[in-house]
């Protein structure tokens, strides 16, 4: 198996890596607005807690958003193997064509369609790598967002102590929310990983 074809292959065992990684962020998105729920119920002492639940809120929707926007990219990468499967059939058809040919025969006009395919061979190489360096990039930007969530996590846990009753629901929501940015963190691991391989 070529390397595009491996590429392709991962691109589409991310997309359901992502797939399940979108799901966990939709639970994070519905824990946050709990939090925000239980903070604006504790009233002035959760105040420091307030900015921290919007921030919950704000990660978990761009995170459903990239993992949405990476499954687009894996289904561009998909229909543009196979577009560069088309050309590769085409070129070693016409390259047959041409050996098989007679030396005055029609070999100008095949070595122009030759030559047109070689150009749209680069072309669909620079646009193919493009859109692997998307997905890398959609993946780190994810990671990132986790590890946002891993240090507001411990920070909330920090103000819930300041909480009086609320503090055993706020701080059991933070260890929720820390757990699902774990998943979350794990599924983006394991793409990245696999992406590794292909190349």
């Amino acid at each position: 198996m070529d390397t595009h074809a491996q590429q392709t292959v991962a691109a589409a065992q991310i997309a359901s890596e992502l797939h399940q990684a979108q799901q966990v962020a939709k639970q994070l998105a519905i824990s946050s607005k709990n939090a925000r729920a239980i903070v604006l119920r504790a009233g002035s002492k959760a105040a420091g807690l307030a900015v921290i639940a919007n921030f919950y809120d704000e990660l978990a929707n761009k995170t459903i958003f990239l993992a949405q926007a990476i499954n687009l990219t894996a289904l561009n990468i998909s229909n543009h193997s196979v577009i560069e499967w088309r050309n590769s059939n085409a070129l070693e058809n016409l390259e047959k064509a041409f050996l098989l040919s007679e030396p005055d025969s029609h070999r100008d006009g095949i070595t122009h369609f030759i030559d047109k395919l070689e150009l749209h061979k680069r072309d669909l190489d620079h646009h193919f790598n493009r859109l692997m360096n998307e997905l890398y990039n959609k993946l780190d930007e994810i990671q990132q967002h986790m590890r946002a969530i891993d240090v507001i996590a411990v920070t909330s846990k920090l103000e819930a102590v300041q909480t009086g009753d609320f503090r055993g629901h706020l701080v059991e929501m933070a260890e929720g929310i820390q757990m699902m940015a774990n998943k979350i963190k794990e599924h983006v691991s394991h793409s990245i990983s696999l992406l590794d391989q292909a190349r």
